[in-house]
C-alpha cells in the first residue's frame, strides 16, 4: 500500500475516533487495539474476538494499558463476550482486521465504535490520535 494511501487511511481514521471524541468526555475516551504482541510496535490483529491482546490508549494517543483477552480461547461466543469485556472497560473505539457480526452487534448495543483496519502497526495508530 502506498504511503499516499496509508496517510488518507489514517486521515480517516483520525476523524472517525475525534467524530467519536466529541461525544465521550475527555476522561472516559478509550480506544482498544486488537493486538497479537503486548508490544506497541505489534500488529494490529486479523479477528478482533480471537486477538491475544487489547492496546488501550486514551484520547491522546497515549498507551494506558496492554490487557489479556480473557474470551480469545473460548469454545464458542468469544465475540459478544469479548464485546461485553471491552463496554465493562469504557472502551469507545475499537480497531481491528476483522469483526464477525455478532461481535460488531454487541458493539452497537454497547455504542461502540469499531473500525476495521488490516495490517497497520500499533504506533501508526498511535499517531493518528495526535493529529488534531
Amino acid at each position: 500500500m502506498s504511503n499516499i494511501r496509508i496517510k488518507i487511511l489514517g486521515g480517516l481514521m483520525a476523524l472517525l475516533l475525534f467524530a467519536g471524541h466529541c461525544v465521550a468526555s475527555e476522561e472516559d475516551f478509550m480506544i482498544a487495539a486488537a493486538s497479537d504482541s503486548k508490544e506497541a510496535t505489534g500488529q494490529i490483529s486479523r479477528v478482533a474476538a480471537r486477538a491475544a491482546y487489547f492496546l488501550v490508549f486514551d484520547q491522546d494517543g497515549n498507551l494506558l494499558e496492554t490487557v489479556s483477552n480473557p474470551h480469545a480461547d473460548a469454545a464458542g461466543g468469544s465475540g459478544p463476550s469479548t464485546a461485553k469485556f471491552l463496554a465493562d472497560k469504557n472502551i469507545k473505539v475499537v480497531i481491528a482486521g476483522r469483526f464477525g457480526a455478532k461481535m460488531a452487534n454487541a458493539l452497537k448495543a454497547a455504542n461502540i465504535q469499531y473500525i476495521e483496519k488490516q495490517g497497520i502497526i500499533i504506533d501508526e495508530v498511535k499517531g493518528v490520535n495526535h493529529e488534531k
